[in-house]
């Protein structure tokens, strides 16, 4: 394991420490937006999910596009114009006063998400050899839920559901994210590749619609993900307003419920694989 480990490539490295750090800044942030837009902003529980579901909607169009884009211009230019405009969306959101505002940043915020997320999965994909991407990807993953287990928690402390601070945090996380992706793609621009890893053509997106939608496995899998991520979605919009409006420490429980997540995926993720 310690062999395996120190050959991962340091672009690599800075991606799985950026996705720690992102994540928590973002999940101290995003999942208490209901929350904070119908107590803080006194937006209908209606509109609220319009808001947080926009997010979603945009990124379901821009993910099928997101790697593809940087297969075609590369991944430096993708993952650095992507990254900053996130930090500005994060900006955005500690400022706005209006629904209306809302409901754009938001979009914007899964155009990013779309677009930053597909693209640092291709160029890790890019910068590890083929036996060891299983590891490294699983190594992400569980970057993920380590920045969930805390980011729900800073995000209590700091009054996320009621102050636009934690937005600002977030902001700087991605901020410096992009200076050090920055620094390590000029150190290490050698090992970026414009194009597919392989040198083949990039993949065409009606082709590779063709070629999922034959696929007899693939398929259901597909299908039934997006049942599922739309029962999970229930978590970002409609349980966090339900905990908030019907108990007093509603807000404290639903952090405690997504840090709980969170450490359950950890705990399990490396046995079950």
């Amino acid at each position: 394991m310690k062999e395996q480990l120190r050959s991962i490539h340091p672009l690599a490295w800075t991606i799985i420490a950026g996705t720690i750090f992102g994540r928590m800044a973002t999940s101290m942030s995003i999942p208490f937006l209901s929350i904070y837009l119908t107590t803080r902003l006194g937006v209908s529980p209606f509109h609220t999910g319009v808001i947080v579901s926009v997010s979603s909607l945009v990124g379901i169009f821009a993910s099928f596009y997101g790697g593809y884009i940087s297969d075609r211009i590369g991944r430096r230019k993708v993952m650095l114009v992507s990254i900053a405009s996130w930090a500005l969306v994060f900006v955005a959101f500690a400022l706005a006063e209006a629904a209306w505002a809302f409901f754009v940043i938001n979009a914007l915020n899964g155009l990013c998400r779309s677009l930053f997320e597909p693209t640092s999965r291709a160029l890790l994909s890019d910068v590890t050899p083929k036996e060891k991407r299983l590891l490294i990807y699983n190594m992400r993953y569980a970057a993920i839920n380590v920045g969930v287990v805390a980011g729900p928690l800073l995000g209590l402390l700091l009054g996320s559901a009621s102050t636009g601070a934690p937005f600002m945090v977030a902001a700087g996380v991605y901020a410096l994210y992009g200076v050090l992706l920055l620094i390590q793609f000029a150190r290490y621009a050698s090992d970026l590749h414009v194009g597919t890893t392989t040198g083949e053509a990039p993949l065409r997106m009606r082709e590779a619609f063709r070629t999922a939608s034959r696929d007899p496995i693939f398929m259901p899998i597909l299908l039934g993900t997006v049942f599922c991520v739309m029962g999970y979605a229930h978590s970002n919009s409609t349980m966090p307003q339900f905990l908030s409006l019907s108990f007093a420490e509603g807000t404290r429980w639903f952090t405690y419920m997504l840090t709980a997540n969170a450490m359950c995926v950890l705990a399990f993720q490396y046995p079950l694989v």
